[in-house]
């Protein structure tokens, strides 16, 4: 594949993604407490099953749908809840007097668009690296959060 081909197939897999990303937070504004979780999951599983097309990747929803649910409960649930940056944000919107509580309130759906970006970014990084949906594993979407990390932290420091 050129140089201009793979570029032009990254490009498109990151338009579907921030797509799904600002769906995904729009969906967590749904009205039924009950409907966020299914339309966020179904969401994701539309963005893999369009990454995949991309990349001519056959993808069985019935076979993917476990791997983002048990994605979705452990990874979700340790970058909301032990990771620093998301500790560190927690505190400091907190500690902001009077728009502290309406704040936090507000980054519901900035995580659950970067949770989607983050997820679909794993996805073509292991599409790129020749691997399919049933082989990827959560050290994909850690490896995904470390180099995001570290890039941030990078470009902190370059500017």
């Amino acid at each position: 594949m050129t140089p201009e081909a793979r570029a032009a197939r990254m490009a498109q897999a990151a338009d579907i993604i921030r797509h799904h990303a600002i769906l995904c937070a729009e969906a967590v504004w749904l009205p039924f407490w009950w409907a966020n979780s299914p339309a966020i999951t179904g969401l994701q599983l539309k963005m893999l099953a369009e990454i995949s097309d991309v990349y001519g990747i056959e993808f069985a929803q019935h076979k993917a749908k476990p791997i983002v649910a048990s994605l979705s409960g452990g990874a979700l649930n340790f970058l909301l809840s032990r990771h620093p940056l998301s500790l560190a944000a927690k505190a400091w919107i907190l500690s902001i007097p009077v728009l502290g509580i309406p704040l936090r309130f507000g980054t519901g759906p900035a995580i659950m668009a970067a949770y989607t970006w983050l997820l679909g970014r794993a996805f073509v990084s292991h599409y790129e690296a020749g691997g399919r949906y049933e082989d990827f594993h959560v050290s994909s979407l850690r490896d995904e959060l470390t180099r995001t990390t570290l890039g941030l932290r990078w470009a902190q420091t370059a500017g």
